[in-house]
C-alpha cells in the first residue's frame, strides 16, 4: 500500500467516525470530538500492512476511536470541573461516545468486544487515577501507566482479532508519541498531564528524555529490521514517530 492511499484510509476512517456521532447541539458546545490521528494509524495498523480486512474490522477500528474520544470528552470536564454550560455538554458528548461504542459493536453482534473494551477502559481509569491520587508510584509503574492509558484498546483489538504481532510496535509507537508530547509542552510552558500531576516525573525531566531516546532508538531498529512490515509501511511509521529516523535513513 502506498503512501497516498495510506493517507486516504486515515481520512476516509476519520470521516466515517465523525459519520457516527453527528449531533448538532453537542457539536455546537463541545465542539468536534478528538480523534487521535496516530492512534488511529495504529489500529489501522494490520489493514496498512495488507492484512485481512472485515466489516467486524471496520466497525471495530471505529469503537476504538469512540471510546478514546469518550474518554478525552471526560478528561477534559475534569481538568475544568463541570459548572458551565459548555463543560457539563462535554460530559454529555463523552457520555454520546461511549453509548455510540456500545451501540456500533452490538448491530454487529459483537458483544465479546463489548466486554473486552469495557475491561480497558476500567483499566485507563484505574492507571489515570496514579497521576491524581499522588501516592508514591515508582517511575517504572507511572511509565507502565502511561503506555497502557495510550494504547489499550488498541492492544485490545489487536489481540481480538489475532494481529498479535504489531501489538509491541505499536504500544512502544504511542508510549514515545506521549512522552514527546508531554515534554515538548512542559519545555514549552504548556499544559502536560503526566507531568503536571506527577510530582515524581517533575523531579526526572532528564530521566524521561533519556527515556524517550531510548524507546525512540529501540523502535526505529524494531521496525527497520521487522520481518512483517512492508516497506513503504515501514517508512509510514519511522515518519510518523521520529524525524531524525528519516535524516538517518
Amino acid at each position: 500500500m502506498n503512501e497516498s492511499l495510506i493517507k486516504h484510509h486515515i481520512e476516509q476512517y476519520k470521516k466515517d467516525i465523525l459519520m457516527q456521532i453527528q449531533h448538532n447541539t453537542l457539536l455546537k458546545y463541545a465542539g468536534i470530538p478528538v480523534i487521535d490521528e496516530d492512534r488511529l494509524f495504529f489500529t489501522l495498523l494490520p489493514l496498512l500492512n495488507g492484512e485481512e480486512w472485515a466489516e467486524a474490522n471496520k466497525q471495530s477500528t471505529i469503537a476504538v476511536s469512540l471510546i478514546f474520544a469518550a474518554l478525552a470528552a471526560h478528561d477534559l470536564v475534569k481538568e475544568q470541573n463541570a459548572t458551565t454550560k459548555e463543560q457539563q455538554l462535554q460530559v454529555l458528548a463523552g457520555d454520546y461516545y461511549s453509548g455510540k461504542y456500545y451501540q456500533l459493536l452490538a448491530k454487529g453482534k459483537q458483544i465479546e468486544l463489548i466486554q473486552i473494551f469495557s475491561s480497558g477502559v476500567s483499566s485507563i481509569t484505574e492507571h489515570k487515577t496514579r497521576f491524581y491520587d499522588h501516592l508514591d508510584y515508582s517511575y517504572g509503574e507511572l511509565m507502565q501507566s502511561i503506555q497502557l492509558i495510550e494504547s489499550k484498546p488498541i492492544e485490545q483489538f489487536m489481540e481480538h482479532f489475532s494481529y498479535n504481532e504489531y501489538v509491541f510496535i505499536m504500544k512502544e509507537a504511542l508510549l514515545l508519541l506521549a512522552l514527546r508530547r508531554e515534554l515538548n509542552a512542559y519545555e514549552n510552558r504548556e499544559e502536560t498531564f503526566y507531568i503536571r500531576n506527577s510530582f515524581l516525573l517533575q523531579t526526572k525531566i532528564e530521566t524521561l528524555r533519556t527515556e524517550m531516546e531510548a524507546v525512540e532508538k529501540n523502535l526505529v531498529r524494531d521496525v527497520r529490521y521487522s520481518n512483517i512490515l512492508k516497506e513503504n509501511v515501514k517508512h509510514a511509521i519511522l515518519e510518523r514517530v521520529t524525524e531524525q529516523a528519516l535524516k538517518s535513513s
